[in-house]
């Protein structure tokens, strides 16, 4: 009886065989088909934004501000704090690394915001190289590799294409953590010398930016249930290098750094939760994908061992995002490390050749072909209007540098390109006033026509809060008591304001 049960299993090895070949080249066709379209379409939609990097056309309200404190980091001039004191209507509630770095490269190319650019671009990118890493370290096949990479690049370049090639540290920091991750994979018995690394690298990627949480706890927990040994060289490595990070920054900046940096005064609102959670709906398709890593079979303790993490990074990473987005001015940066959460376990997914692999290579393209075709026709629009709009720019960049004395920019780019010193930070200006820390002698100085001209940007989001807090406006109310009024309307919805004639 037991030769015959034998011949009989031997017989349907062949056809399960069979089977499975015919699932892998079945499989095989649309990957090559998403992953050369894939390719086509992320160079497209890089070329606006790269044609863009050396233009003097302002992207966002963060980079001027970045531009000006990169500036301080370097000069290190006593008279300008990297972390000003109480009461300045400048303000900082980053950690130094971002612009320490950025201070250096802005000061031999001469322009803080083309560097931060030029970084913020190769840090988005690296990112996707990294998450294509991390998938082959997980063990997943080249192929899901460069699809999830492929996923971190087109996603992060449409859903969030307000992040692209812009001076913000977002991206650096996200870049430096997942080196960290990279580095402590595989996880089979890492060495010590890898958990330290790995630790080093994380820590810093948070003195570059604050908010990324997400792949601290994951790597965390996952230690902790997998290797007790690397979770204490992990936690202990990581508290040195913290505390050592907060000592060294008091030392340099003074208590003005814990201050600026732990107390930032900031409002708080369900509006911004709301605002949040319509952004995962363009990333719904991708996160289901990387959840039905937990419908694929684990057979192998590295398979058991990638699913776990998976599984942590992505549901704090949803969590955390979500609960930063309750901050004012806390924008769809938050979710930056769901995106990657989320194609580290679609890539880990498209590596198996099943049917489940084939639905969640379907999850993952649909919103992208929803997406895609609207975001090519603004970057269309964009590269045909980018003469035009360089020269209505470069024209508000001139009349503001022709104005002698002091200009107060809420679009700070503005006031950075015109070789002026910053002289109001609006927004967290805004969100001191809102939380009654301090005061501000920002009404005082209109009162007396202290800024001969103030630029307002009635487009930024920081007139909805204000008026979902106050309904009113407590700087342009100053600006209105005393009597400055529009004398030019210049691009993008910005209005200039002067005093009134002595």
């Amino acid at each position: 009886m037991q030769p015959r049960f034998n011949r009989k299993k031997n017989k349907k090895l062949p056809c399960d065989s069979a089977g499975l070949q015919r699932m892998k080249s079945a499989f095989k066709i649309p990957s090559l088909i998403f992953l050369v379209f894939g390719a086509l379409l992320l160079t497209c939609l890089l070329v606006g934004p790269i044609l863009t990097i050396t233009r003097h056309i302002p992207l966002n309200y963060n980079e001027g501000w970045n531009a000006y404190l990169a500036a301080r980091a370097i000069k290190a001039d006593p008279t300008l704090p990297l972390y000003p004191q109480t009461g300045s209507m400048v303000f900082n509630n980053y950690p130094p690394l971002s612009f320490l770095l950025i201070g250096f490269i802005g000061h031999l190319s001469g322009d803080m915001i083309v560097s931060g650019r030029c970084v913020a671009l190769f840090s988005q990118m690296s990112c996707a190289f990294l998450i294509a890493c991390c998938i082959v370290r997980m063990g997943g096949t080249r192929t899901g590799a460069i699809a999830g990479g492929l996923l971190v690049a087109l996603y992060s370049t449409i859903s969030f294409h307000g992040y692209v090639a812009i001076n913000d540290p977002q991206w650096l920091a996200n870049m430096i953590m997942l080196g960290g991750l990279t580095v402590l994979l595989p996880a089979e018995l890492p060495s010590a010398r890898r958990v330290i690394c790995a630790a080093l690298l994380v820590a810093a990627g948070g003195f570059v930016k604050h908010n990324l949480l997400a792949l601290p706890l994951s790597i965390s927990l996952w230690l902790a249930w997998k290797d007790r040994r690397a979770f204490l060289i992990w936690c202990t490595t990581g508290a040195v290098a913290v505390a050592g990070g907060f000592l060294l920054s008091t030392a340099l900046y003074g208590p003005a750094f814990l201050v600026d940096v732990l107390h930032h005064p900031r409002t708080y609102s369900l509006q911004g939760l709301a605002r949040g959670l319509g952004k995962l709906v363009e990333l719904t398709g991708l996160i289901i994908s990387a959840y039905l890593i937990l419908a694929c079979p684990a057979t192998s303790p590295q398979q058991r061992s990638s699913r776990l993490f998976v599984t942590l990074f992505l549901t704090v990473a949803l969590i955390t995002g979500l609960f930063q987005r309750l901050g004012a001015g806390v924008t769809y940066n938050a979710h930056f490390e769901t995106l990657l959460a989320a194609s580290l376990g679609a890539g880990l997914v498209l590596s198996r050749s099943s049917r489940i692999a084939f639905a969640a290579l379907c999850l993952s393209v649909g919103p992208l072909l929803a997406l895609a075709p609207s975001q090519i026709a603004r970057e269309i629009r964009s590269i045909r209007n980018l003469q035009t709009s360089t020269a209505e720019w470069q024209d508000v960049v001139t009349r503001i540098r022709a104005t002698p004395g002091p200009v107060a920019c809420e679009t700070l780019a503005l006031c950075y390109w015109a070789g002026k010193d910053e002289e109001v930070d609006f927004f967290n200006l805004t969100q001191a006033i809102l939380a009654h820390q301090g005061t501000y002698p920002f009404a005082a100085i209109v009162q007396r026509q202290g800024f001969h001209l103030v630029q307002i940007d009635h487009t930024l989001r920081r007139q909805d809060e204000l008026s979902s807090e106050t309904g009113r406006d407590p700087l342009i109310d100053a600006l209105n008591a005393a009597d400055y009024t529009p004398f030019f309307k210049g691009p993008g919805g910005i209005i200039i304001f002067s005093p009134p004639p002595r």
